[in-house]
Parts: structure tokens; sequence; C-alpha cells
């Protein structure tokens, strides 16, 4: 058991300990969204469907997998249709995390909700229907349709005149921020929940829609029972005075904690069965698909580079130019960008004139998790010289010769000499630089033309514009 456990933590990344955290919180998500919409069946189905998946994996199931693989896609594109809307929501809910929007202006005092409380609850008992939304974090406005604007602080007279039968917009909803009504006689979308709505009217089945939709907390008074209902995740729950408090209460407080120790510790352990679910499963998924002990082998091509060389040095016919290797790991270690696998050598001291040097395991890039198992060649070679500076003499070459009636007189040219950097092993083989052969045919007169240098090899010019010089020919004319 201990060997296996060192096996694994030997290859062990970071990168899988951030594959399995991200996975986690994604699968976190999911198990609190089935918890909030899906039934038992579909639990017990998505559940199932995984589970199946799991054994063919490990079981090397190969019909069964590729009849899983084939539908994939397929299933992926019916996921998003059917639940279009909840992906839709969850996008929204992500983009309200981290929101700076101060709680000043979504927060209601404790004398604005006793003002919320008594209002519905002197309406419940006149039997008089009511619907009020009180706005969470997420933005409801796409949710919403028709509706009045008025920004006017919220007052038991204000709530009573809206929702009065004998006003026209009484049946539609107020929209509450904060301390202030944001609109009144809004539409909102209704419930597919049948079951949740029971024999409940409109007026639930709209409370039911929006609090499925958001996070907002939507009270509804039925004009006909005469009593309270609260809508908020999905689920709809009657109750008294006292229950009316304490859930708005709660709402502010779960929506906008204060910024205490106490309230991110409490942030850490909400939903901690879910919390350590999703931990537990990332860890076992991980294991069924990624970790793998099987050690696989494949080979590289990979090129050679000189690191550190001394400037006043030059390295030539090196052989080879590339190599070949062998690396042993997991399958999951061998993603990873080619170009980063190099052999590599340190060459800031050198010696004159050719030189092996060995490649051993050192001199590769190897990727964590992999090891080299075979290089060939197991020798790379070059030539090493180092660089001096002299001064070389010019020599003017020519061609051919001018007209019958001309010959040359002088000749001039400058600089007469040249400063170059030669190879040492190079140094004594020459004694002069010559100039490419000028064609003497084509001069007639007293002329200067320009004459390339022609380098010899292991030669460089110091100065790069001293690639041409001048050269000045005098002609005379034979004398009979």
């Amino acid at each position: 058991m201990f060997s296996s456990i060192r096996q694994i933590l030997s290859h062990f990344r970071f990168a899988d300990f951030l594959d399995i955290i991200i996975v986690s919180v994604f699968l976190y998500f999911i198990f609190m969204w089935i918890k909030r919409r899906a039934s038992r069946a579909v639990i017990i189905t998505v559940f199932g469907v995984v589970t199946l998946y799991a054994l063919a994996r490990i079981l090397n199931m190969y019909m069964t997998s590729q009849v899983f693989q084939a539908g994939l896609t397929a299933a992926l594109v019916g996921v998003i249709i059917i639940f279009q809307d909840d992906i839709r929501m969850a996008i929204e809910r992500l983009s309200t995390v981290g929101s700076y929007k101060s709680n000043r202006n979504l927060v209601a005092s404790s004398k604005t909700v006793d003002c919320i409380v008594d209002s519905l609850c002197n309406l419940a008992r006149d039997r008089i229907g009511a619907l009020v939304a009180i706005k969470g974090r997420e933005s409801i406005d796409r949710h919403l349709s028709g509706g009045i604007s008025v920004n006017g602080r919220i007052s038991v007279p204000l709530l009573y005149s809206i929702f009065h039968p004998e006003t026209p917009s009484h049946d539609g909803a107020v929209i509450i921020e904060g301390e202030r009504i944001d609109k009144f006689a809004v539409r909102l979308p209704l419930s597919h929940n049948i079951t949740a709505v029971g024999d409940c009217g409109t007026r639930h089945t709209a409370a039911l829609g929006l609090a499925e939709r958001s996070d907002a907390l939507v009270i509804v008074v039925s004009e006909e029972r005469g009593t309270v209902s609260i809508a908020q995740d999905g689920r709809l729950e009657k109750v008294d005075r006292e229950s009316l408090r304490c859930h708005i209460d709660t709402f502010y407080k779960t929506l906008f904690p204060p910024q205490t120790e106490q309230a991110r510790l409490s942030r850490l352990t909400q939903h901690a069965g879910f919390k350590v679910l999703s931990l537990v499963t990332a860890i076992v998924l991980w294991f069924t698909f990624v970790y793998r002990v099987d050690m696989i082998s494949r080979t590289f091509t990979i090129p050679l580079e000189l690191r550190n060389a001394p400037s006043d040095w030059v390295i030539e016919d090196s052989r080879p130019t590339e190599i070949r290797v062998s690396l042993n790991g997991p399958e999951r270690s061998f993603y990873f960008k080619k170009e980063d696998l190099v052999a590599s050598f340190d060459v800031s001291h050198l010696t004159e004139g050719m030189q092996s040097l060995s490649i051993t395991n050192a001199n590769i890039s190897t990727p964590q998790g992999l090891t080299v198992n075979q290089i060939s060649p197991k020798f790379f070679t070059f030539r090493a010289s180092r660089v001096q500076e002299i001064e070389l003499p010019v020599r003017v070459r020519t061609t051919g010769k001018p007209s019958h009636d001309f010959y040359v007189a002088d000749t001039k040219f400058q600089p007469q000499v040249i400063r170059i950097k030669i190879h040492s092993d190079y140094k004594n083989a020459y004694t002069e630089l010559n100039t490419a052969p000028i064609v003497l045919d084509t001069i007639h007169d007293n002329e200067t033309v320009k004459a390339r240098i022609l380098l010899p090899r292991g030669v460089t010019l110091l100065n790069p514009d001293q690639e041409f010089i001048k050269v000045t020919f005098s002609l005379s004319k034979k004398t009979m």
C-alpha cells in the first residue's frame, strides 16, 4: 500500500492538483443545481449513466465505450437545448461573483422590512392579492415584461394603493430594490412546475417562475385564502408574520453577508457535504480517467543548442544537428510542447580544434514525470576556433588589358591594409587579401572603380563597410 502511495505521489504534479480543484468546483455547481431543480428520477438516471460509463472504461468494454463516444456529442447538444435557461442563469450568476455593488443600494433597513411585512400581512388579512419581488444580486430585467417605473420610497399607503382592487395595475408585481420600489404592474414569467404550484393561482405560478430563474425573494399574498407565501430557490412555502420577517432577514444576510471572519468561515462551511462530495467525485474521476500506472515509451527528434559560447570564439562543423531521444513515463505526462524538448550544452570552456562531447540525460530538458530511456547518437562533435584581430595588406588583381593604344601607367587604391577577424587556426594561412579581378578591357581613360574584397575561409571583416575598396587606374598612350 505504501509503495502504491509513493508511486502516486511521485507522478502527482501541481497541474493535477489544479485539475482536481477546478473539476471539484464545476461538480459543486452541478450538484447544487441538481438539488434545486432536478427530480429524483433525473438524479438516478444521471448517476446510472455515469457509473456505466466509468465501468466501461475501467473494464475495457469496447463496444459500450464506442456507443458512449458516438452519442456524447448528440447528448451534449441535447443537454444544451433542454437546459438552455438554466445554463444562461448559471452564467448570469457567475457574472455576479465579486460584484462590488454597494449593499446600501440592495439591502433594506429594519424599518423598511417592518413596513413590507406589515403591508403584506395587512393585505392578507383584508384578502387583497399582492405580488412583491425583492431583488438579489442577479439581474432580473430579462425575466420581466411591462411595468411602470416609480422609484418611490416604500410605505404602507403606497403598497396598499398599488394592490387595491380598484387600481388598474393591481394584478402586476412590485419590484423592490433596497429601500425603494423600482417598478409596479410588472408581469413575471410563469413556472412550469405544476406539482409545486398545486391548486394555487396565477400569482403563485408567477412568483415561483421568477424564483426558479433568479436569486430574487418573491412574496405572494392569496386573495382567496388570505395567506402569505414565499417563493425562493424554486420552492414555494406558506409563512406567517414572524416567518416572513425571518425569511427577509435571512435573504439579505445570505446574499450580502457582513465582511467578518465568522462570515468568511461560514461561506467555507456552507453546503459542506456537497463540497466534500464534489472533491471526492473529482478525485475518483481523476483516478478513473487520468491517472495511469502503465508506462509507455515514445521517441522524439530534438535539436541541439549551445549555451554560453564566448564571443571571441567560433563553432563550426557541428555534428549532428539533431538527436533521437526515447522517453518513458505515464501517458498523461506526454502532454507538453514539443518545442520545449531540446538538448543543450554549456560551452563556456572551449579549447582549440575538434572536440567531442558525450550526450547524457543531464543535457535533455526532460518534462516532469518522464525519464530518458535512450539517446542516439551519444556523442556531439564540433570545431572550436578563437577569433583574433589582425591586419592584412590588399592585393589588387586584374584581368585583360586596355585598348592597344594605352597601357596602365600607375595603380592606386585605398585602403591598402584592412583589419580583419580570423580564426586562430587560419592565422598563418594567409598573408594578403585579394580583390575580385578587375577587367581592364573596359577602362579607356583615367578611372576609379570599386573592387570587392574576396574573404577566404575563416576570415570576416572587422568593418563591414570595407567590403569594397576604391582603385584608380592612370593610363598612358603608347609611343611608336
